[in-house]
């Protein structure tokens, strides 16, 4: 079984530096996305069955984008990183808010990050220090996440569980599969010529490559670190012990 290590390497190998940006971005994190999906399907059916438990999965999220978009603002001269900050909202954070607000209440900041975990805050650290390269590799994996796995779809399937939540972190555009084609082709444009368009910064693709595994793994770490014990359980150790 490939390892992570050799994905990101033969992901920027002389032969993979010939494919586009956007596929060897996803050859260089599929390891570690097969893992994280592991991960999500023991820990999901957990989270589900408390909304705040879902509040504090979702806090680390939030932090996270909250923070990579202020990294993006800081860089936004950078011409790579302007490219990357054209192609999409610039805000997906709010969506995070709005669903933690309508959860936890007046309060929710507060309750948000007393829930961040160590795994979070040195993920953010790093995120805060990113370079260019780095930062548009972040943005890749945390915006990736819900530009490709997000949408009215998933939101309607996440009322579902938590109906009292209105889930608007899913609801990242009107047209899925144009945000969907717009997110591939910016990436794709960073390495090569696209579209009638010069490479954007072609001798930035190994880094960003190679950040992206990285940041993936950091995502996994973020994952497992969430809290899975329902709030209520104490509650339910003093009834069973009565």
């Amino acid at each position: 079984m490939a390892s992570a290590a050799d994905d990101a390497a033969s992901a920027t190998d002389g032969a993979g530096a010939e494919k586009p940006l956007y596929g060897r971005l996803m050859r260089a994190i599929h390891t570690r996305h097969s893992i994280a999906n592991a991960i999500r399907f023991f820990k999901l059916p957990l989270i589900f069955t408390d909304v705040r438990l879902w509040a504090g999965a979702i806090a680390q999220f939030w932090w996270l984008t909250r923070t990579l978009e202020e990294r993006l603002r800081a860089l936004s001269d950078d011409p790579l990183v302007a490219h990357v900050a054209a192609a999409g909202r610039k805000d997906l954070a709010r969506g995070y808010e709005a669903d933690l607000a309508q959860i936890l209440g007046p309060d929710w900041r507060e309750e948000a990050e007393a829930a961040l975990t160590a795994a979070t805050r040195r993920y953010a650290a790093e995120l805060e220090a990113a370079d260019a390269r780095r930062a548009v590799a972040a943005a890749f994996i945390l915006y990736g996440a819900l530009v490709v796995g997000g949408g009215r779809a998933t939101q309607q399937k996440a009322k579902r569980v938590f109906p009292s939540c209105d889930h608007e972190l899913f609801d990242v555009a009107d047209d899925m599969r144009l945000a969907r084609r717009r997110f591939k082709n910016c990436f794709t444009a960073i390495g090569k010529d696209h579209a009638g368009a010069k490479a954007v910064a072609p001798e930035a693709a190994d880094d960003v490559v190679a950040a992206a595994a990285h940041f993936m793994g950091r995502n996994n770490e973020v994952v497992l670190s969430v809290r899975v014990v329902p709030y209520w359980w104490w509650k339910a150790a003093i009834v069973a012990a009565v």
